[in-house]
């Protein structure tokens, strides 16, 4: 651990603070308060520990660290370009939280390198941090040899009592807990104040006692302006052999300034008068944006420590590429390639009838088999959506190469979790519940969709044909809730070639997350072709003399060619039936693609979940937009009027009227 020059020490921690002021001021807009009363938290931690180097930010052995707190955005920038990160310039702070910047107001992934997660919703930061230090246990273990591991990591999440009361940090300490994630340390800003007024008005919580239950190492460090006595209680955490730790550090919200310790410090810009109050407070006196070079050359300790660290990864990888097949694994893992050939899969019979669940975990393993760095987690659930991985052991914490990962019944950790598996180039993480309960991790999609991380979700139990289970387990609006979310794209296969375009999409996407749909029931399989699945849309039956296009997805293609077959022989109604696999998939084609699909004839929908949105492509939707029954699954069917016949006589008496 490097030595602190105290009179440097202050200079750099309040050019952290008006720093990130003055960018909040500038913008008029932006949270002061964290970034005056955690700046010591973040120069301690960047300038004594964490490894990383700024002119390499992306080098792959280095220490994560993710802003759980996202509102702090700019103590991260400030920090990031005293630190001398690559890319990042005075302008661009300057710019916070303006068009086009790459300093927007709260961390995004995509925009600077250096920002492992986009964070801003509260809680999920810890719980993507959990996920990568379960990742780099698998790493650790996967690339290790008599020089050490390619992969030794720390991951550092800075949160605060926002993010605590959060339902998903419970739920992702708990598994960093059982799965003693020694490596992963949480740097607790506790200041008892959030945005309506104080933490006791709405939280009474035994902060030491709640962490020791969760198996968690806790210290304490009782002045948030010690930068020292934080050093040395992340110097403590560090050599935690079988805990994650935390430490709880007592700070000032908006130290310094008029909203010292008060709610309002939270959100609200301070006026030119503070920031001059604040500035004479400190002894600061550099004109707005004016940096001083001790600042900048007080972070040189982490410059310094990011070569050494680099030095030592390039060694280990100069032996791995003594053996040439070891060799390609690691590159292959690093380039993010993952093994899928069409012919691997022709083991797996053409049934005629089967449910997609269970085709689903036949092309999982296929593909586990072929691929190590695929790790699957489930939510208590494996049994019934067949997402396991049957050849591969359990992930604990004397097994850190189990490939099966039992997140418990925590839906929302689940896809968290697996967004910061999947946050490294190396690993793809699979998390699967029933279709219903995706709106517990919705939130988690969102984020990984605009941290532009492939996370691969997958959802069983698709339809009201669930049957006896009732409306709370009957899908209604879930699939198209899973379509409106910008960057994931959602597949509900009909068939083996529909289930393995998905699968390769979503494990050659490199930013984009896929969420796969699968039945519980059993229905009539078709034939079709993997690349005419990845166009989204593709044509399954098709007469010369149609009259109408009918568009189904999943499971209720069986029963758009039963009701094609019922138009035909008592209506005379020639259709041409399409499946849909992936709506947005389909919406990227052109439109020659498109109408050479649809046609020119009125278009008719069914999928039984909500049908509002299919007016995009559809005349007639045939659907169900109210809750279903318990019951027998073609009880619950005949009740809703969505048996074959019945859809063919609303298809006909709508047609009419149309």
């Amino acid at each position: 651990m490097s030595t602190f020059d105290s009179k440097n020490s202050k200079i750099t921690i309040n050019t952290m603070r008006v720093l990130g002021v003055d960018m909040v001021h500038k913008a008029n807009s932006g949270h002061p308060g964290i970034v005056l009363g955690a700046a010591p938290i973040m120069y301690a931690l960047f300038r004594n520990h964490i490894n990383l180097s700024p002119s390499n930010p992306t080098f792959p052995n280095r220490d994560r660290f993710v802003l759980s707190a996202g509102h702090g955005s700019a103590l991260l920038y400030s920090t990031m370009f005293l630190a001398g990160y690559k890319g990042l310039k005075i302008e661009d702070l300057e710019n916070f939280r303006q068009i086009d910047s790459i300093t927007p107001g709260h961390p995004e992934k995509h925009m600077l390198p250096g920002i492992e997660i986009s964070t801003g919703p509260l809680g999920q930061g810890v719980a993507t941090s959990v996920g990568i230090a379960i990742g780099e246990t698998f790493l650790n273990k996967s690339f290790k040899c008599e020089y050490g591991s390619l992969y030794d990591n720390y991951t550092y999440c800075l949160f605060g009592d926002g993010c605590l009361q959060e339902g998903v940090f419970d739920e992702s300490i708990s598994v960093a807990g059982k799965y003693k994630l020694n490596k992963l340390i949480l740097l607790y800003d506790s200041n008892d104040i959030q945005l309506d007024g104080k933490v006791e008005d709405t939280t009474d919580v035994n902060v030491k006692k709640y962490f020791e239950s969760k198996n968690f190492n806790y210290i304490f460090v009782k002045n948030g302006n010690d930068h020292v006595a934080i050093s040395e209680a992340i110097q403590l955490a560090k050599k935690s052999k079988d805990k994650p730790s935390v430490i709880e550090i007592k700070t000032k919200i908006g130290f310094g300034s008029a909203k010292e310790n008060s709610n309002t410090a939270h959100g609200s810009p301070l006026s030119e008068k503070e920031i001059a109050d604040l500035r004479n407070k400190l002894n600061y006196h550099n004109e707005p944006f004016e940096i001083s070079k001790t600042a900048m050359q007080d972070f040189e300790p982490l410059k310094i420590r990011g070569d050494k660290a680099i030095e030592k990864y390039n060694k280990i990888y100069e032996y791995f590429k003594k053996d040439k097949s070891f060799f390609k694994k690691l590159k292959n893992a690093q380039e993010g390639i993952f093994h899928i050939d069409e012919e691997d899969f022709n083991i797996i019979k053409d049934e005629k009838e089967l449910a997609t669940r269970n085709l689903c975990g036949d092309v999982l393993n296929i593909i586990a088999n072929n691929n190590p760095f695929i790790l699957i987690g489930n939510s208590d659930l494996s049994s019934s959506t067949k997402v396991k991985y049957q050849n591969g052991d359990q992930y604990t914490s004397k097994n850190r190469l189990g490939r099966n990962i039992n997140f418990g019944v925590r839906e929302f950790a689940s896809n968290a979790i697996s967004t910061g598996i999947s946050s490294y180039n190396e690993l793809r993480a699979i998390s699967s519940t029933f279709l219903a309960f995706s709106d517990y991790n919705k939130a988690a999609i969102r984020l990984a969709a605009i941290s532009e991380i492939p996370l691969i979700s997958i959802y069983s139990h698709d339809s009201i044909t669930v049957g006896e289970d009732g409306p709370t387990h009957q899908p209604i609006e879930q699939t198209w809730t899973l379509r409106l979310i910008p960057n994931n794209f959602v597949f509900r296969p009909c068939n083996k070639a529909e289930m393995i375009a998905a699968f390769k999409f979503a494990l050659e996407s490199k930013k984009y997350p896929t969420s796969i749909i699968t039945s519980r029931s059993n229905f009539m399989q078709t034939k079709g072709t993997i690349s005419k699945a990845l166009k989204g849309a593709y044509l399954i039956k098709e007469h010369d003399k149609y009259k109408l296009t009918i568009i189904a997805t999943g499971s209720e293609m069986e029963v758009a060619l039963k009701v094609s077959e019922i138009l035909e022989k008592e209506h005379m109604m020639y259709t041409n039936v399409v499946s849909m696999p992936c709506v947005k998939l389909f919406d990227e084609q052109t439109n020659s693609y498109k109408e050479s699909i649809l046609g020119n004839k009125k278009v008719v929908s069914i999928e039984f979940g909500v049908t509002t949105p299919w007016y995009k492509y559809a005349d007639i939707t045939i659907g169900i937009d109210r809750y279903g029954y318990s019951g027998k699954p073609s009880d619950v069917i005949k009740k809703l009027g969505l048996d074959p016949n019945d859809v063919a006589k609303n298809i006909m008496k709508k047609y009419k009227e149309l």
